[in-house]
């Protein structure tokens, strides 16, 4: 936490106009005595009426067993390299291709949610019975239930399976947040930090250092908000994409691997999960997944005779992963006729996923060409150097009717580098203006050529 207790009154402005708070309009009742009838939990009791995010249209929630974890990359603080794990799941027929995703339900870690029922003097309530309900007197007429919170459900159920704990947390909550405590530091604090004159401090505490509802909880030791607004305003615990790692030709559909990155110290909900299914003693763990949208991000039978350049940095190379395994299962049916370039960055050589297994891909052309740099060090590289580097035969392929061009990498900032590379080996190879390059990427995106595969 960037602030300590003693410090909130520091960031009170003499003069302030607080957002508009949110209203309350749901209750609590814990005079329900009907148990639930099903064995599930959460958001898996909502039924039909509650929709995942991308998912296919006729999918539903699958178990998977955790079959297996390996640790791919250990974690280095020197380099800030990040521990990475693959995950391997194990679940009935999943129809899948390289290049697809999954969606992972999570929830919040027990303890988290133990301390927060503590917090909120509910601990005593936490198994009982409840229903929430539209309030008598609805502030908003179009108020209503969250479809994300089952009919009838406890507040344990509430903290570890429907809501996010972690979510940015948006002016007008943190306004109402001041009408539960009474404590007039604390009041003042959530106020000031809601209003429009207190916008640096919102951005240095909320969205730089991150603070969460948990920590502002710890912050303003008086505030008390009612479960009822909790339900009605965190945010909804939303499944987390993860990218197949693998080839169904590998293993068949029974069995898919992910690779996640642990953040330390503060991981992920997600990932905090399955670091703690992945540490228990009784196996198998399991976890509830759903095959998400398809799109052209994805290696099939079809471009086995077709060229593809794959652009990857840190854990953005595990689709990569599944694209070359499968290029190798149908090579040893049939030699494929395209060419297959890979550019990989990583923090480290010891960084880069399953680098022998890349390394014996190029010794039995599996791969045409792999490039590999490395962002620490004494003389550090970057992906969009290798590709300069390359401008004239990498423009050559890359313009070819049947070449296609995939980027796996942050979209926040990485993208937009190796985009920048690209426009300059466009640039410098076919001499044109940077107007005229990033005009010519644009159509190369139109046109099916240019696909990305963007995470944040």
């Amino acid at each position: 936490m960037g602030i300590e207790m003693t410090d909130i009154e520091a960031f009170i402005l003499n003069e302030f106009i607080p957002a508009k708070p949110l209203d309350s309009n749901l209750e609590v009742d814990f005079t329900l005595r009907k148990q639930p009838k099903s064995k599930k939990c959460g958001q898996r009791r909502c039924g039909v009426i509650l929709k995942f995010p991308f998912a296919q249209a006729s999918s539903s929630l699958t178990a998977a067993s955790i079959k297996h974890s390996q640790v791919l990359v250990e974690a280095d603080k020197a380099t800030e390299t990040k521990r990475v794990v693959e995950l391997t799941l194990e679940s009935d027929d999943f129809d899948y291709e390289p290049g697809d995703t999954i969606g992972v339900l999570p929830s919040n870690a027990p303890a988290v949610v133990e301390q927060l029922l503590n917090r909120l003097g509910l601990i005593d309530q936490a198994d009982t019975i409840c229903q929430i309900k539209l309030a008598l007197k609805c502030a908003k007429k179009s108020a209503k239930i969250p479809a994300h919170i089952p009919d009838s459900t406890c507040p344990r159920e509430i903290f570890t399976h429907c809501l996010a704990l972690n979510g940015v947390l948006q002016k007008q909550f943190l306004s109402a947040l001041a009408g539960y405590t009474s404590d007039a530091k604390e009041r003042g604090f959530l106020a000031c930090l809601s209003s429009k004159q207190a916008t640096a401090h919102y951005n240095s505490l909320i969205l730089e250092q991150g603070l969460r509802f948990p920590d502002i909880l710890e912050l303003c030791a008086c505030c008390q908000p009612p479960l009822a607004f909790l339900v009605e305003h965190l945010p909804r615990l939303l499944p987390r994409p993860y990218s197949i790692a693998n080839s169904p030709l590998e293993s068949g559909t029974q069995e898919l691997r992910i690779i996640y990155s642990v953040l330390s110290p503060k991981a992920g909900v997600t990932t905090s999960m399955l670091e703690a299914k992945c540490q228990r003693q009784e196996q198998p763990a399991k976890v509830f997944i759903y095959p998400r949208l398809t799109n052209t991000f994805r290696y099939t039978e079809k471009d086995l005779c077709s060229n593809q350049i794959l652009i990857a940095v840190g854990t953005g190379l595990a689709p990569f992963l599944g694209f070359l395994a499968h290029k190798e299962h149908h090579q040893k049916q049939q030699p494929a006729k395209g060419q297959t370039w890979l550019y990989v960055g990583a923090k480290t050589p010891q960084a880069v996923l399953k680098r022998n297994k890349l390394l014996a891909w190029q010794q039995s052309s599996v791969l045409q060409r792999l490039r590999m740099c490395h962002s620490r060090g004494e003389s550090p590289s970057y992906v969009q150097q290798l590709l300069e580097e390359d401008a004239e035969e990498l423009v050559k392929l890359l313009l070819k009717p049947d070449t296609v061009l995939y980027i796996c990498a942050d979209g926040a900032k990485i993208s937009t580098s190796i985009a920048s590379g690209l426009c300059l080996c466009l640039q410098k190879v076919l001499h044109l203006d940077e107007t005229e390059a990033t005009r010519q990427l644009k159509e190369l995106r139109e046109q099916g050529k240019y696909r990305e595969d963007l995470w944040l």
